[in-house]
């Protein structure tokens, strides 16, 4: 997922005035903004609430389902999208015929409750930071919060490198 391809999609989404938080990589390089590696995905955090319209944008630039998640919860009383098939559900990949891959993981109508399985607690103060991609801002996870997201579990290496990027953002601004 090229920078470039972050922006326009980010771009579609104000167009709309629909939004997403950008995590993961992305997340920690629009924190630093510039990009500090290469991404083979966007990993972003989308309220229920805009989820239909963020699917149909995606759709209409040819994404499709690639896989769901062990961590899918059913979103209850969720309609149908054609997108996800039958019911949808709260983490899941979508791909497209360039090989872009968004991963996407729905919170609730605040923006921040988890509607999958997670042992993480987030706050709308903890997805409220802003970076930037290719020059297009975008909204974020705060360094700290994208830190301690990166603990409990063996860190693959091409993320070791966003955890000391993270480290030293939080240590830059706490002198």
């Amino acid at each position: 997922m090229r920078a470039e391809d972050v922006a326009d999609l980010q771009r579609a989404l104000a167009a709309r005035e629909l939004d997403w938080c950008v995590v993961g990589g992305w997340g920690v390089d629009a924190l630093l903004a510039r990009q500090s590696r290469a991404h083979a995905d966007l990993d972003v955090l989308l309220g229920v609430a805009d989820l239909a319209a963020v699917l149909g944008l995606l759709e209409e630039r040819g994404f499709v389902l690639d896989h769901e998640w062990e961590e899918r919860r059913p979103l209850s009383g969720a309609p149908a999208l054609p997108l996800l098939g039958a019911a949808p559900t709260s983490a899941f990949v979508l791909r497209d015929a360039a090989g872009r891959v968004v991963d996407v993981h729905v919170t609730d109508v605040d923006g921040a409750t988890p509607l999958w399985a997670t042992d993480r607690a987030l706050t709308p103060a903890d997805l409220g930071a802003s970076g930037r991609i290719a020059e297009v801002t975008v909204r974020c996870m705060t360094a700290a919060m994208q830190l301690q997201c990166h603990t409990g579990y063996a860190v693959p290496p091409e993320q070791l490198d966003d955890v000391a990027l993270l480290e030293a953002l939080l240590a830059a601004a706490d002198p």
